[in-house]
């Protein structure tokens, strides 16, 4: 083993690079795994942006699902304040094309809208006061050799013992890695978001209710509206997603009915483009580095709960550093292992997102809403889909019977055989089947 990839020393470096949720778990766990060992160990977070000014924008829209206040409070002894919380989501509607259902499931902990900049800079604060610092410079280039890892930015330079790559899908960063490690940014789907802002009372109408639909739209593979404090975020994703697919879904009558009138709204559209990952990142660790969150791609398959997976990625991390060292082998063994529930996940998540895309490209997608509305399981199932509440493993096997199964095939032969004789009922659009 080469010198220094042991277990890390006291008065080590450990370089952060990112100080979003994963980035800052990842020194705040860094900071308390080390005092178990009476280590004084030097956590740096290297971020470019500023929290506290409210002006950068993130491509997550900033649900925080269960159990990240319980990862907070049992792994970081933190508790998440009711301040940043916007507005409680008490449940979950999935819209197809022409049918909408309320969805019902077991209620296994609360989920909050909150701004993603303020949760942030809450994170990082707390960092701080653990001892950790924070340096708001962008990287430039990193440089690996047998005894440290030098990492440059735009101002001062950090040598340190193991670099962590908590730096999301930031292509540039990404790159850098590319460059001097075996790390690969990992695949991906992209996302344009935009917020709407349609005043108080609309907003009260709206309810506290996130929007999903899955459409049968060219370029899109789902979309979705989420109430906030003042406003509606609403996003779609898909392969090549553009402002094209962006205003074609707004204009959808599926969507439409949950918009205010453009002469009610406050203010002009403004597009966000971003990505996030669907599958593990190539060479996501090694010898002196570490990759956690989306730069990782190591979150739950298809969507949801991006933040929870980068604070536990971060938080797995962290552990693997202090208790086992810094080489590829430690992290094989220890990081990689800790992130099982996340990883044998993936399959699961690649066939649901395959067979979602199928029934809302040959229009199957109604036969679905109105199966899951008189059959309790089925509707688990798409609840625990859509709010992230459950692995897709385990949604599987609950889910999985014989009678379903067969209801499924009926409906699917007769949906076929219409289609081809061209007799498809055209129901009215927008109609609530619960």
């Amino acid at each position: 083993m080469a010198k220094g990839l042991n277990k890390i020393r006291d008065r080590d470096t450990i370089c952060v690079i990112g100080g979003g949720p994963g980035g800052a778990a990842c020194a705040i766990a860094l900071k308390i795994e080390a005092q178990k060992f009476g280590k004084n160990v030097r956590v740096v977070i290297m971020e470019h942006k500023k929290f506290y000014e409210h002006r950068h924008y993130n491509q997550c829209i900033g649900v925080l699902s269960p159990p990240l206040d319980n990862i907070l409070r049992a792994n970081l002894e933190l508790e998440l304040p009711s301040e940043l919380i916007c507005k409680e989501i008490k449940s979950y509607c999935l819209h197809s094309d022409h049918l909408s259902l309320n969805l019902y499931g077991q209620d296994d902990g609360k989920s909050y809208a909150v701004s993603r900049s303020k949760f942030d800079l809450f994170m990082l604060e707390e960092a701080k006061k653990r001892g950790v610092i924070v340096v708001h410079n962008r990287v430039t280039g990193i440089e690996f050799s047998e005894e440290e890892v030098l990492v440059y930015s735009e101002g001062e330079n950090c040598k340190a013992s193991v670099v962590v790559g908590a730096f999301g899908m930031d292509e540039g960063t990404g790159k850098i890695f590319e460059k001097t490690t075996l790390y690969r940014q990992p695949d991906y789907l992209s996302t344009i978001i935009t917020h709407i802002y349609p005043g108080e009372k609309f907003l009260n109408q709206l309810g506290q209710k996130i929007h999903a639909f899955m459409l049968a739209q060219n370029g899109l593979e789902f979309g979705a509206i989420t109430p906030k404090f003042d406003h509606l975020s609403i996003n779609v994703a898909g392969r090549k997603v553009s402002s094209k697919v962006m205003l074609e879904f707004l204009r959808s009558g599926s969507v439409q009915r949950f918009l205010p009138p453009h002469k009610r709204r406050e203010k002009p559209l403004n597009y966000f483009l971003g990505k996030f990952p669907i599958a593990p990142a190539p060479g996501l660790f090694g010898d002196r580095y570490v990759t956690i969150g989306d730069a990782a791609g190591l979150m739950r398959p298809f969507k949801g709960k991006g933040i929870n997976s980068a604070c536990l990625t971060g938080i797995y991390a962290a552990r693997s550093i202090i208790n086992n060292g810094v080489s590829e082998e430690a992290f094989k063994k220890n990081f990689y292992k800790d992130c099982f529930e996340l990883t044998s996940d993936l399959p699961y998540g690649r066939a649901v997102r395959l067979l979602t895309n199928l029934c809302t490209r040959f229009g199957f997608m109604d036969h679905l809403l109105s199966i899951a509305a008189t059959d309790h399981v089925f509707m688990a199932c798409l609840f625990n889909s859509i709010s992230g509440h459950k692995p897709y493993k385990q949604i599987i096997r609950e889910t999985f019977s014989l009678p379903l199964g067969a209801r499924l095939f009926m409906a699917l032969s007769k949906h076929f055989i219409l289609r081809q004789t061209a007799k498809l009922p055209q129901p009215s659009a927008g109609r609530f089947i619960s």
